[in-house]
């Protein structure tokens, strides 16, 4: 990787930055606060369009995030390469399976309430709704682990470097919240907090190129 490619394009990569933070925090808004299982299906019938918000923001998310990745693997490439490519391979992967996860959970949703019209029971389809449920705690677990790693990793890159302010490394590490999903079951508190961390992350490197592109530039540079 090119220490510097990441910054030949520092508007166009401080436009992904800011737009994967702000996207971040969509995905936060549209994916919170959901009612128990048996509710869902009712529910999602009741807030479809939330759903459907759900689904185009982590596809919008995931297709911004993962260009910011790359390019925050060459900004903070300088302070450690293997680690820094190992961040972006380990992020760039947890963006695309989390992304999946959740369009999948929404899609199988969207035709278990359509089929519910035609089931042989209301308890079959709450039944069904009530297993794709319970399946997306762990559809979403790889790809908030792997993906919390990398932020790890870059939180690392990022204290040790001096690239990013202390305050923005320190937040970093709240990709953590992603190794831990496993620890605590059926809780999309760790999910939220990561996701937050990522949204601050970007919102905040692509305030700061667009702020100081030359000192950053020259950081970046270093030997």
């Amino acid at each position: 990787m090119n220490d510097s490619a990441g910054l030949d394009h520092r508007l166009l990569f401080a436009g992904f930055a800011v737009a994967a933070g702000l996207l971040a925090f969509l995905l936060i808004i549209s994916a919170a606060g959901p009612p128990p299982p048996a509710e869902l299906l009712s529910y999602f019938a009741a807030h479809r369009a939330r759903y459907v918000l759900l689904g185009v923001a982590v596809l919008s998310w995931a297709s911004v995030a993962i260009p910011f990745i790359v390019g925050l693997g060459a900004l903070l490439g300088p302070q450690g390469r293997v680690l820094a490519r190992a961040a972006v391979l380990l992020a760039t992967s947890g963006v695309v399976l989390l992304g999946f996860a959740t369009f999948a959970f929404v899609g199988a949703f969207a035709a278990v309430s359509a089929a519910a019209r035609v089931a042989p029971s209301p308890a079959e389809a709450a039944y069904q709704a009530t297993i794709w449920s319970h399946l997306s705690f762990y559809l979403t677990d790889p790809g908030l682990m792997t993906l919390g790693l990398g932020q790890f990793l870059f939180a690392a890159l990022a204290w040790r470097g001096g690239t990013l302010p202390k305050l923005v490394a320190a937040i970093g590490l709240g990709g953590l919240a992603g190794l831990l999903t496993l620890a605590v079951y059926e809780t999309g508190v760790l999910a939220l907090t990561q996701l937050a961390a990522l949204g601050v992350w970007g919102f905040a490197t692509g305030v700061i190129l667009l702020r100081k592109p030359a000192a950053t530039s020259r950081a970046a540079q270093q030997p």
